[in-house]
């Protein structure tokens, strides 16, 4: 008579729970993604008598990705000030909210974590919205900007933003301390 060996049935047998496991650990973000990219497309549509209430920023450089950004202060008053380039170094104030208005970070705040309440960045530091965003602003000028998943983070979880998100920044560029001239 043929022996049958059972340790491989005895291994598959003890693989079942933990791979169970595994899976239950698993978060299914299908719902957030969709009421994401829903958030997305209901503020592309926005008007006010016929007129957008958003500008579709779409990068040269990153046409699949763009940012809908409403410009909250007069642009006549800052049409003379400087522009920064993708290497300046700017001084901006920002609060992030997602879509359902929880705030993630903000820098108006007394209690944000800047010593004087201002991030210092570069622009091409920064996720491809917030970049962008930056380069299209002049000094003085304040926004509301609305970053779908793919100019921000993506498929992939940053601290306590998850996967897919939708990013709702105020930010308000107050100087460029150091600017950047092209080279030729």
């Amino acid at each position: 008579m043929k022996k049958i060996s059972l340790l491989p049935l005895a291994l598959a047998a003890a693989m079942l729970p933990l791979s169970a496991c595994l899976k239950n650990d698993e978060v299914d973000y299908t719902d957030w993604e969709a009421a994401n990219t829903r958030y997305v497309a209901e503020h592309e549509a926005m008007t006010v008598d016929g007129q957008p209430v958003y500008t579709k920023l779409v990068p040269s450089w990153a046409p699949a990705a763009f940012t809908l950004v409403k410009w909250e202060n007069d642009r006549s008053k800052t049409a003379n000030n400087l522009k920064p380039m993708d290497n300046s170094l700017v001084r901006v104030k920002y609060a992030l909210d997602d879509i359902n208005g929880n705030r993630i970070a903000d820098s108006y705040s007394a209690t944000a974590s800047y010593g004087d309440s201002i991030y210092q960045t570069r622009p091409l530091d920064n996720i491809l919205g917030f970049w962008h965003t930056l380069t299209e602003m002049r000094e003085g000028d304040e926004v509301t900007c609305i970053i779908p998943a793919n100019a921000g983070y993506g498929n992939v979880q940053n601290g306590a933003i998850p996967p897919y998100s939708t990013l709702v920044y105020r930010i308000k560029l107050v100087s460029i301390p150091r600017y950047e001239v092209p080279s030729k």
